[in-house]
């Protein structure tokens, strides 16, 4: 299975000159756990609510006084749409942010969210066990033709 088959292709963006309430506001309202901050048309940061109360509690101020410009730019781990997703999700559990942005190229197409994976588990397994038998059956049959 394909990391474009599950991912998440409704983002929400905030602009880097916003707030951090601004950005936790849009995760709130949109029962999210994640936002996008643009600089212009340009993705440049991912923020979480991981990130975003990690942020609140450093910055010791109110989340309206919070510039998004605080934030580093750059994605810590990425997937592409075209990964599998077996492959991805060990990025996934390496990343702190709970999300993979999936990038095409220079474009943030989706986000593979660990809810994605969750939500499609059996799927994934399925698969994963149908392509499994057919390379033993595979393996099995060039052995008999010996």
């Amino acid at each position: 299975m394909l990391v474009k088959e599950i991912m998440t292709t409704e983002l929400e963006y905030v602009s880097r000159g916003e707030t951090l309430a601004t950005a936790v506001e849009r995760m709130f309202r949109n029962g999210i756990n994640h936002v996008i901050v643009r600089e212009g048309d340009q993705p440049t940061a991912l923020i979480t609510h991981r990130t975003a109360l990690l942020a609140a509690y450093r910055a010791e101020e109110a989340l309206s006084d919070v510039s998004l410009t605080r934030f580093g730019r750059g994605f810590e781990r990425t997937s592409s749409p075209d990964r599998t997703v077996l492959l991805s999700v060990g990025h996934l559990r390496r990343s702190k942010t709970g999300c993979l942005p999936v990038v095409d190229g220079m474009e943030v197409v989706g986000v593979l969210t660990r809810e994605d994976v969750l939500s499609n588990v059996a799927n994934i397994t399925s698969e994963t066990l149908r392509a499994d038998k057919a390379g033993h059956e595979w393996t099995r049959g060039e052995s008999d033709n010996r």
